[in-house]
C-alpha cells in the first residue's frame, strides 16, 4: 500500500512595512522563525518584501542594500530547511533594475525569479519590465509567481503556466480597490479564474498597511486580506484585514494558526 504524501504545511507573512530595507529584514527573520516553529515548509512573502514599496523605494533599491539582504535570507532558509518566496528589486548590467519575486529553496538556493512584467505607469518610471514566468522546485512542488495586477492579463499569464504546469502559484500584491479609488478590474474573480484554469493552488500576499498613505485613509481598509483558492478556484481561506502576521496551515484546510506580528517602526 502506498504511503500517503504529507500535507504541505504553507505561511503567509503579512508583514509590517517598514521605511528601510534593515527594518524589512528584520521582521521578516522574525516573520520566518514563527513561520518554522509552526512547522512551515514554506513561507511566503509579499511584494518588494525585502525594501518595502514606498517613496522612499529609490533609495532602498540599491545593490549595497539589498544584496546583503538576500543572502541572510538565503542562509535563514538552508537553517531553517525551510523554502520562502519574496519580493525584492533585482539588479542587471546597465543599472536596471526589477521587480522581482525570489524562489528560495530550502537549502537557501536562489533557485529563480519573476521579474514583473504588468508594471504601473509609476513603477515604470523606475523598474524594467521582466518577461516569462518560468517554473521552480520548492519542496518538491512546482512553483511560479504572478505580480499583482499581472492578474488582468490572463491570457499571457496561461501562456507562460499552462493547465498542470505548476502546484502552486504565489501572487504577491493587492486584490482591492487601487489607491486612487478606482475599482477596475475584479481581480479577486480573475485570481479565481487563474486558479481554476491553471490547476495550481494561488497563493496571495498582501501588505496589511501602506506607508505612502497616513493610517486613516480609507484605501487602508483594503490592505491585508491575504487569499488562497484552490485549483477548482474555491475561496479556501481568508486572513485577517489590516493585520501583521503570520498565518500557518496545511495547504487544503480551511483553518489557520494565527501569529501576530507587531510593527516595530513608528509610521512616519
Amino acid at each position: 500500500m502506498a504511503t500517503p504524501t504529507p500535507a504541505l504545511r504553507i505561511a503567509i507573512a503579512q508583514t509590517p512595512m517598514q521605511w528601510t530595507t534593515a527594518g524589512n529584514l528584520a521582521v521578516i527573520e522574525r516573520a520566518m522563525a514563527l513561520a518554522s516553529a509552526r512547522g512551515a515548509a514554506i513561507c511566503v512573502f509579499p511584494e518588494l518584501a525585502v525594501t518595502g514599496f514606498h517613496r522612499q523605494i529609490r533609495a532602498e533599491a540599491v545593490p549595497e542594500k539589498v544584496d546583503p539582504a538576500v543572502a541572510r535570507i538565503q542562509a535563514l532558509c538552508k537553517a531553517l530547511h525551510m523554502a520562502c518566496g519574496l519580493g525584492a528589486p533585482t539588479f542587471a548590467a546597465g543599472g536596471a533594475v526589477y521587480n522581482s519575486y525570489l524562489h528560495i529553496d530550502e537549502h537557501g538556493v536562489l533557485v529563480g525569479r519573476v521579474d514583473k512584467t504588468g508594471l504601473t505607469v509609476a513603477e515604470a518610471t523606475f523598474f524594467h519590465g521582466g518577461r516569462g514566468r518560468p517554473v521552480w522546485l520548492l519542496q518538491g512542488r512546482r512553483t511560479s509567481t504572478v505580480l499583482c495586477r499581472e492578474v488582468e492579463d490572463t491570457a499571457l499569464v496561461l501562456h507562460h503556466l499552462p493547465a498542470g504546469s505548476a502546484d502552486l502559484i504565489f501572487l504577491p500584491g493587492l486584490l482591492g480597490r487601487a489607491p486612487d479609488g478606482e475599482v477596475g478590474a475584479d481581480l479577486p474573480a480573475l485570481s479565481r479564474q487563474l486558479a481554476c484554469e491553471s490547476k495550481a493552488w494561488l497563493l496571495q500576499c498582501n501588505w496589511p498597511q501602506a506607508l505612502n498613505l497616513p493610517p486613516d485613509s480609507p484605501f487602508q481598509a483594503e490592505l491585508g486580506g491575504s487569499r488562497v483558492h484552490s485549483p477548482g478556484g474555491e475561496l479556501v481561506l481568508r486572513l485577517p484585514m489590516q493585520m501583521p502576521g503570520v498565518a500557518t496551515f496545511d495547504l487544503g484546510a480551511t483553518e489557520f494558526t494565527w501569529d501576530a506580528l507587531a510593527d516595530p517602526a513608528a509610521r512616519g
